[in-house]
């Protein structure tokens, strides 16, 4: 089959064309036709970083993450599937498990779900990891109904999923940008729109919440951002956010007077 496959890391490695065996089903497991595949952050990442990063595939490594497309095979034990099934998932690009920029793809059949019949092959494959993100955060943050949750990022790939299942959940749901097309893509999605270049922290606050600050705030942005987060934030509120490479931890803000907080575990053990 064909692949595009690395053979170097670094910011200025290349993929090339390749040919490689085309994976048979193993126990567990499906083949997938690949229909279409989405770029992410840590796809870029390693990329880039190569063996600086954990979990980075051996070269020549057949990245992807993100996946669509329609089973070919079906391995012993695996139930719920069948030939033909279109299906999406996030699934291989990682350590061992070939990606999706490959013709075809074994994936662990516990990592994929049919595709919604509403979605392209592209828009479904442009879902699964953002969305495993998202869902990840509001769940573990607890937000539920009538909470009033601040998205951090709400253009952006993470940020856009979690205002919509946000809303699902129940919350009202205010979130930042900047510039017409992402204030107006903020406001379609349902959320109250921020520009964070024009309005000050404390003026939005106190115009979604009465100055109590939110119940969660969900940080896409990471990074120099958290100072923001803190000042937006109510007495024991949430956060889910990123910090370098992008992993998701969680702190709940316990003293807005004195800027204490308490770390989660991930926290701890990454000495944030």
């Amino acid at each position: 089959m064909k692949t595009m496959a690395l053979t170097d890391y670094g910011p200025d490695a290349t993929f090339t064309l390749a040919d490689t065996p085309r994976p048979e089903a193993t126990p567990g497991h499906v083949v997938l036709r690949v229909k279409a595949t989405s770029i992410n952050t840590i796809d870029t990442m390693i990329k880039d970083m190569g063996a600086d990063l954990p979990l980075s595939p051996a070269l020549p490594a057949v990245l992807g993450m993100d996946c669509a497309g329609v089973i070919e095979e079906v391995g012993a034990g695996v139930t719920g599937f069948a030939v033909g099934d279109e299906v999406y998932g996030c699934a291989g690009g990682l350590a061992d498990l070939q990606g999706a920029l490959a013709e075809f793809m074994l994936a662990d059949a516990r990592l994929i779900a049919p595709k919604p019949k509403t979605l392209s092959m592209r828009a479904a494959a442009a879902l699964p990891l953002v969305g495993i993100t998202a869902w990840e955060g509001l769940h573990r943050a607890g937000v539920g109904a009538d909470q009033k949750v601040l998205v951090q990022g709400g253009a952006g790939g993470v940020g856009h999923i979690a205002i919509q299942l946000a809303r699902h959940l129940g919350a009202t749901v205010t979130a930042t940008g900047t510039g017409t097309a992402q204030l107006s893509a903020i406001q379609g999605f349902g959320a109250t729109p921020v520009d964070f270049m024009t309005e000050r922290i404390d003026d939005y606050v106190a115009a979604q919440t009465a100055g109590a600050g939110f119940d969660v705030v969900f940080d896409t942005v990471g990074g120099a951002n958290l100072t923001n987060t803190f000042a937006a934030a109510a007495l024991n509120w949430t956060c889910p956010a990123f910090v370098p490479p992008q992993v998701l931890v969680y702190a709940t803000y316990r003293s807005k007077a004195t800027g204490l907080f308490q770390p989660s575990a991930e926290c701890r053990r990454r000495g944030l």
